[in-house]
């Protein structure tokens, strides 16, 4: 047998029934702290990315982005450095018909010192970004 890079099971998807993970997925979750994944659905390549985090809570950070600058990921990159804050997942940059668009994952744990309007306040002043949401993703 080859060395195995992915874990993966067949099932079906039926509306209201609920899709068990087999124990072999959780065991290759499982965060070594807290016990929480988000989920992350890409309509449009229909992947679906399960990532463990630290904590109950998520936040999700969406830039519309007007006028895409050549030095917009720098930047946003560096304030997220400066803030000492580490995403779960991104999206990069996305193209859509009137704009371009980020997304952001990122663990509740590191925005524990992080001023929420600030951080919006200093994305919002990066040359094209026209709009910038922040909001939470919790287990209800």
């Amino acid at each position: 047998m080859t060395t195995e890079v992915t874990v993966a099971k067949m099932c079906k998807l039926e509306v209201g029934q609920p899709i068990q993970l087999p124990q072999t997925f959780l065991d290759a979750l499982k965060p070594e702290e807290g016990n929480y994944a988000v989920m992350i659905l890409a309509p449009s390549t229909k992947i679906i990315r399960i990532i463990p985090t630290t904590s109950d809570k998520v936040y999700k950070v969406g830039i519309e982005i007007g006028k895409l600058s050549p030095d917009f990921l720098k930047k946003m990159g560096s304030l997220f450095m400066k803030a000492g804050i580490k995403t779960l997942y991104s999206t990069g940059l996305c193209f859509t018909q009137e704009s371009c668009v980020y997304e952001g994952y990122i663990d509740s744990k590191e925005f524990k010192n992080v001023n929420m309007e600030t951080i919006k306040e200093e994305l919002t002043d990066i040359d094209g970004v026209s709009k910038v949401d922040i909001s939470v993703l919790e287990i209800p």
